[in-house]
This record gives structure tokens, sequence and C-alpha cells, in this order.
């Protein structure tokens, strides 16, 4: 979106620019969603929970050193640095670049050991995580009453009857107290006699 301005891209047109602003726009964006998933339905494939610690160092350690790999490249496009080049040794112009190329990498190895954080956490909680509850994360939406048993179908006997919205969080009654007692109703909980469906 950025280079779809002319006076920019004129100068940072396939430079390191481009690399640097694509993969944290986009890149990021991506593996941290798939890390979210993984985190979120964990509990659901395998009954148990991730360790929350691991999870925040392996978060924190992850996010940081990705923005020290590819924050620097904005820099190195400004000064026209190319792209898809293999090395920039033969152009002396780029010689003090070598500083933020060294920091680059370092800040790269970093984020590939932290993945072993992630991996050791999988792995272990995948068989000695303490036990997940039914609906760990507290929602509404009808996945997280079915069991995580192995056997054909998702629920045992009939399919559970839905009642509400999907979102229905906050509803409060005439007294400012919560509907079901917290501040969250899954989509089985029955409308109380007068209870409007939030979706609707």
């Amino acid at each position: 979106m950025i280079l779809g301005n002319s006076a920019l891209d004129i100068n940072v047109h396939d430079t390191y620019f481009v690399v640097g602003h694509f993969h944290i726009v986009m890149g990021l964006s991506a593996i941290f969603g798939m890390f979210a998933g993984v985190y979120h339905w964990f509990p659901k494939l395998f009954g148990r929970m991730m360790n929350n610690k691991l999870g925040t160092v392996h978060f924190w350690i992850t996010i940081i050193c990705a923005y020290g790999v590819f924050f620097p490249m904005h820099f190195l496009g400004f000064a026209g640095v190319p792209r898809r080049y293999y090395t920039n040794s033969e152009f002396p112009l780029f010689e003090n670049m070598i500083n933020i190329n060294e920091i680059i990498s370092m800040f790269a190895i970093m984020a590939m050991i932290a993945q072993l954080i992630f991996f050791f956490n999988f792995v272990y909680s995948a068989f000695r995580g303490p036990r997940a509850p039914m609906n760990p994360w507290k929602a509404n939406t009808l996945e997280w009453t079915a069991p995580v048993e192995h056997f054909h179908g998702n629920w045992y006997g009939e399919i559970p009857h839905v009642y509400r919205w999907p979102y229905d969080y906050s509803k409060v009654d005439a007294n400012g107290e919560y509907v079901s007692g917290e501040d969250f109703i899954p989509q089985t909980t029955p409308l109380a006699e007068g209870e409007k469906d939030g979706g609707h």
C-alpha cells in the first residue's frame, strides 16, 4: 500500500525497504495469527493447557526479534541497498551498512532459538500439561461444549440446541447483574423469561 505513493516508490523500489515493510505488515500478522491459533485450540486438540509463562516468554522474544530483523531493513532500503542480492560486498557504497546487516543477523538467530521454547512448550504440554477445563477461554460458541475425545461425531446423544447469538457477552438484568452470573453466556443456555437474544 505504502509503495502506491510514486514519490516514495521511485526511491525505495526493489530495495530492502520492500522486504522489511512487507514482512512486518504481512509476514508477522500471519505468523502471530498461526501462533495464536495453536495456543487457542491446543486445549481442544489435546485436552491440556500450554504453559502460560513459556508462552509469554516466547511471544516477547519473538516479537522483539522479529522487529529487530525487519525494522532495520527499512533503513537499508532508504540507503538504497537492493534486495535479492547475494552479497553487497562488491559495492563500496554499501560498506557502511554492514553493521545493520550484522544486527539483523543476530536478531534472526535469536528469533530462531526462541522457537525452541514454543516447540518445547507444545510437546511437553501435550503430554504433561495441566488438564484443560471444557471451556478454558469462557467462550460462548458451541465448539467448546464438545468433549475432547476420539469418537464419531462431536457430541454424545443429541446435538446441543442453540438459543443465543455466539457473542452474547455482558448481558445484565434490571439490577445490573450478569444474567448467568458471569460475563459470558454459552449458546446452549436457554433464554430467561423476557430476555431477548443479543443477536436479533
